[in-house]
């Protein structure tokens, strides 16, 4: 079960990373009333959104398939890999920065999923 748990949690942390690179490819949104079918129109003209709503939907197939074998209070704080994968991901593949403090926020954030399932 933990490895369906892993490519689901994996899966959508990448499907951040297309809908950030697509995102900046966007550049910037008002998202207002006067430009809102405009923004729209630009982001589903972007790649990397439909391959970030094309891994958003298989994570989210795999988690269902993960709800229907596991109690929920079990996988449930397994989601906050989602966090550590970002940190990592975003340092490999957007050259953002590693600080420190990132790097003790992921430390937390596992040593909390590990207490959690003892």
């Amino acid at each position: 079960m933990i490895r369906y748990v892993l490519m689901s949690v994996l899966l959508g942390s990448v499907g951040q990373i297309m809908m950030k690179t697509g995102t900046d490819r966007v550049g910037d949104l008002s998202l207002t009333p006067a430009t809102i079918l405009q923004d729209i129109l630009r982001i589903l003209r972007v790649p990397e959104f439909w391959m970030a709503m094309l891994l958003f939907g298989v994570s989210s197939l795999i988690w269902v398939k993960v709800l229907s074998k596991a109690e929920l209070t079990y996988v449930y704080p397994l989601n906050s890999m989602g966090y550590v994968f970002v940190v990592l991901l975003s340092a490999l593949l957007l050259n953002e920065a590693l600080t420190p403090y990132k790097l003790l926020g992921a430390v937390v954030i596992m040593a909390g999923i590990v207490i959690m399932h003892q």
